[in-house]
């Protein structure tokens, strides 16, 4: 198993740096060209022997051409030593082997979490940072054959000349031919099309013809997404990339596109189109914290990085609270007063701007976990298959799902309760709707603050209901509720100060709960949940 020295016999790994095999004992060199020339039969198989390590925790599977200590699984990040057992593995087509070493993934790395201060220490830990891994992922190479043919389009030309608009038509005679290419999706369900659209794209330049003597010393992972999940998108990018070329050459005419897609599949005349897997390289790196994982993934050819960065808890409150001391200090100093009145409004200014945030980790968890944009995952694509068909009027007679307009209406109705309750204390005391409004500059700044959170609880609600997570609906309801109790405060018009002090002490509450929400829902959207590839259900781990 893997590849000996031929001085020596001692193990021989690829050197990034120097692009050929290298021995780790007696320090001789072999291009991957002339061992290729050596064993040409053995590289012309359709397969080649490698080791299979297998985590006992998750499922997942790494390939290696050789025996290597493998302490901890890249995917899950569990640090059992991985089974390990000799198999057969299909050849890829192609492979581009890594350009960037393992010392420039650590400092990339380095560079992303520069200025970061909120990290979890593990994260600048020059031992977690030896925990990089050399992986190469499959990917789906797919090229589209275009028929040789003389096409015709119509094109216009639109411009204003002396005060007069003018649309000239053109007919675009052209010649057709040849086949796309370049066009990548990740073939491993694990790697979410999100994680991997962060670091693309990959250059086919450095491609490769397959020898496994790129992998001595890394590892690859198996193709597990079917081919055809990608389809129809690279046929699609292959048409829009045949447009966009006609209409270079076509100058300041505009060609008329078709507007259907088989349509326009037939007009430039795409006739087929094949699929090969290949190699790409990733340096991965896995943070666990209890049943959540964060990635730290880079392109191995071009240097581009996403990292998975959550925030400590600790350490942010820590440095609020030195920040809180020092503004409170500096405000003593200052020769003011502050109306109680005043601190209420910019408590309740404070409050719905926490609620917006909230909302917007929300609505990126919602995006996340419907999988909107990760085409790779074909158990959702079947999930929302079986929901559509679900939709159909038999379903909804017998058994009717919750539709987001009834989602909507709960939202508005929470809030708008608060409201309701305070609009029936003012005609109690005989005061006007208008006349509260108005009659103070804290009651109208709470009252528009209302009006502003509405909206944000009720897309808040509608969205934590659809996640996994749905701790986000108490805030929600607690920061309407605390402005509901300021607006009550205010009309009063009480000369006790406490009124107002208890408002600005609930907004600020209910800000606090927000912003640990906030936090915890950041962590969530960083973090994501340990693979299970016992059940293989791909990128939906990936929420």
């Amino acid at each position: 198993m893997g590849i000996n020295c031929p001085s020596c016999g001692g193990k021989m790994v690829f050197d990034i740096a120097e692009q050929q095999l290298k021995c780790e004992f007696c320090n001789s060199r072999l291009t991957i060209q002339k061992y290729k020339s050596n064993n040409e039969g053995e590289t012309q198989q359709m397969t080649y022997d490698t080791v299979v390590y297998t985590c006992r925790n998750c499922g997942a599977e790494l390939t290696a051409p050789d025996e290597q200590a493998v302490a901890y699984c890249s995917y899950c990040g569990s640090e059992q030593m991985l089974s390990a057992k000799h198999e057969q593995a299909l050849r890829p087509k192609n492979i581009i082997p890594f350009k960037k070493t393992k010392e420039q993934a650590m400092e990339q790395y380095a560079k992303a979490l520069k200025g970061k201060f909120y990290v979890p220490k593990e994260f600048k830990d020059p031992n977690f940072l030896e925990g990089f891994r050399g992986i190469y992922l499959p990917y789906f190479s797919y090229n589209t054959l275009v028929a040789d043919r003389q096409v015709q389009f119509e094109g216009t030309a639109s411009y204003t000349k002396g005060g007069y608009d003018y649309t000239e038509t053109y007919r675009v005679d052209t010649h057709l031919g040849g086949h796309s290419s370049d066009v990548n999706f990740d073939a491993s369900s694990a790697f979410d099309d999100t994680l991997a659209n962060e670091i693309a794209p990959f250059n086919a330049k450095d491609m490769r013809e397959f020898h496994e003597g790129y992998l001595a010393g890394l590892y690859a992972d198996k193709a597990t997404t079917d081919e055809r999940t990608y389809l129809q998108q690279a046929t699609e990018l292959a048409v829009d990339s045949v447009y966009k070329e006609i209409n270079r050459k076509a100058g300041k005419a505009k060609i008329k596109e078709e507007k259907d897609p088989e349509m326009r599949k037939a007009q430039v005349g795409i006739s087929a189109v094949d699929c090969e897997v290949s190699y790409f390289p990733v340096w991965f790196l896995t943070w666990r914290h209890k049943k959540r994982v964060a990635y730290s993934v880079m392109n191995g050819q071009t240097g581009k990085i996403a990292v998975d960065i959550p925030v400590n808890k600790t350490t942010f409150f820590l440095i609020s609270l030195a920040a809180a001391v020092l503004v409170f200090a500096a405000l003593c100093f200052l020769p003011m007063f502050i109306l109680p009145k005043t601190i209420s409004g910019i408590a309740a200014i404070i409050l719905v701007i926490s609620s917006i945030l909230l909302r917007r980790e929300i609505k990126k968890i919602y995006v996340r976990e419907s999988h909107i944009y990760d085409y790779g995952d074909t158990q959702h694509k079947a999930k929302k298959k079986i929901t559509k068909a679900k939709e159909s009027s038999a379903y909804i007679a017998s058994n009717a799902p919750v539709k987001k307009k009834s989602l909507g209406l709960i939202g508005v109705i929470i809030p708008a309760f608060y409201v309701v309750i305070y609009i029936a204390f003012a005609a109690l005391k005989g005061v006007s709707l208008l006349e509260t409004i108005f009659s103070g500059g804290g009651s109208a700044v709470y009252f528009l603050a209302m009006l502003v959170q509405l909206p944000f609880t009720v897309f808040t609600i509608i969205h934590a209901v659809q996640i996994e997570k749905k701790s986000a609906i108490i805030p929600a309801i607690l920061a309407p509720a605390a402005l509901a109790f300021g607006i009550f405060a205010h009309s009063l018009n009480s000369p006790y100060d406490f009124w107002y002090y208890g408002a600005a002490l609930a907004c600020l509450a209910a800000m606090i709960i927000n912003c640990l929400s906030c936090i915890n829902y950041f962590n969530y959207l960083t973090t994501r949940p340990v693979p299970n590839f016992f059940r293989r259900e791909g990128a939906n781990n990936a929420k």
